[in-house]
C-alpha cells in the first residue's frame, strides 16, 4: 500500500506556489517504496512499470501497481539516467561502463558510444531523446569519482562537457556550452528549440558558494548547435541536479530536498520541499488518464498528481 502526504500537512514536506503551479491545491505525495539506497533515472515503460536507478546498489529496479517493487537489473553496470528511444528500446547512461548504452530487443546491452575520439568518456549521467532519435547526454566525473558509483578510472577527456550523439550517423558532437563547468541533468524545450542544462560544479566543494550552482538554457539553431547561452536559475537548495519539462514549458528542477518549477522565461512559479534529497523525474499518464509525476531521491521513489504531462 501506497503511503500518501498531504502536500504542506507537516514540517517536512511543504508547498510554495502561486495560482499559476500545475498542481492541485490538495495534491498528495505518494511514497511508493524507501528501500533503495540512492535513487535516480526515472522512466516510465509501455506498459506503464516504472524503472529507476538504485545506483550505489548497482541496481535498476521497477514497480507497478500489480508487482509492485522489484529488481529489474543487476548488476546495472552503476546506470544512471535513462529515456526510451523511437523505437520503444531503453537508453542508459552508464557510470560502469562509461558509456550510453542501449537494451536491443535480444536482450543484451550494446554500448552506443564511449570515446570522444580517442578518450574515453568520464561517466554519462543524465540523457534525453530528440525527435530525430539523437542522444542528448551530460558527462560529469561524479562516477568515477565516487567509490559508490561507478568501478572508478580517470578523466581523461579533458573536462566535463555535454554531448550530442546521432545513432544513425554513430557521429559525437560535443556541444558548445561554455558557462556550464559540470553539467548534470539535461532537458530539451517541448519544441525542441532550447536546450536546458543544470550545472552542479559546486557539489566538487559544497563550501565554495562561488562555484557554479545554476540552471542554463541555450537555443539550439537549425544544425542543432547550442548558442545564446544564460543563466536562467540560481538553485540554493543543495546541488541542482535533474530536469524535466512539461508540455506547457514548464522547467522542474531538483536541488537538495526541493524541485524548483519556472516558466520558459525563468519566471519563478514555486517549489515542492521533500523529507530526503530529490534527483530526478518523469511525467506520465496512469491508466485511468491521471496525470502524474514520478520523482526519485534519496532512498524513495515519490508519485505527484499534476496537471501536465511530457514535454516530447
Amino acid at each position: 500500500m501506497l503511503k500518501k502526504l498531504l502536500v504542506g500537512s507537516c514540517c517536512t514536506i511543504g508547498f510554495s506556489l502561486n495560482a499559476a503551479l500545475p498542481i492541485p491545491q490538495d495534491a498528495k505525495i505518494e511514497l511508493i517504496t524507501d528501500q533503495a539506497k540512492w535513487s535516480e533515472g526515472p522512466v516510465v515503460l509501455k506498459d506503464g512499470t516504472i524503472i529507476w536507478s538504485d545506483i550505489e546498489n548497482n541496481k535498476v529496479l521497477q514497480w507497478n501497481e500489480k508487482e509492485g517493487v522489484r529488481t529489474w537489473l543487476f548488476p546495472s553496470q552503476f546506470q544512471n539516467g535513462h529515456a526510451i528511444d523511437l523505437e520503444g528500446r531503453v537508453v542508459a547512461a552508464s557510470h560502469g561502463k562509461r558509456a550510453i548504452e542501449r537494451l536491443e530487443t535480444d536482450g543484451h546491452w550494446n554500448v552506443l558510444v564511449d570515446l570522444y575520439g580517442d578518450k574515453k568518456l568520464n561517466s554519462p549521467n543524465d540523457l534525453i531523446i530528440d525527435k530525430d532519435g539523437d542522444i542528448w547526454f551530460t558527462d560529469p566525473v561524479f562516477g568515477i569519482q565516487k567509490e559508490s558509483e561507478g568501478y572508478g578510472g580517470n578523466a581523461v577527456v579533458g573536462g566535463e562537457f555535454s554531448y550530442r550523439f546521432s545513432p544513425k550517423t554513430n557521429k559525437l558532437i560535443r556541444l558548445v556550452t561554455p558557462e556550464v563547468k559540470t553539467p548534470n541533468g539535461i532537458a530539451l524545450s517541448p519544441d525542441q528549440k532550447k536546450l536546458y542544462l543544470t550545472d552542479s560544479q559546486i557539489a566538487h566543494d559544497s563550501s565554495n558558494s562561488k562555484l557554479n550552482h545554476h540552471l542554463f538554457v541555450y537555443d539550439i539553431d537549425e544544425n542543432k548547435q547550442t548558442t545564446h547561452g544564460k543563466m536562467l536559475a540560481k538553485i540554493d537548495t543543495g546541488t541542482p541536479d535533474g530536469i524535466a519539462v512539461d508540455d506547457e514549458g514548464n522547467i522542474w528542477v531538483t536541488g537538495g530536498n526541493y524541485i524548483h518549477v519556472f516558466t520558459e522565461q525563468g519566471k519563478y512559479l514555486g517549489q515542492l520541499k521533500f523529507p530526503t534529497q530529490v534527483a530526478n523525474m518523469v511525467f506520465t499518464r496512469l491508466e485511468n488518464g491521471t496525470r502524474v509525476v514520478y520523482i526519485t531521491g534519496g532512498t524513495s521513489l515519490y508519485r505527484l498528481t499534476v496537471y501536465v504531462g511530457a514535454a516530447q
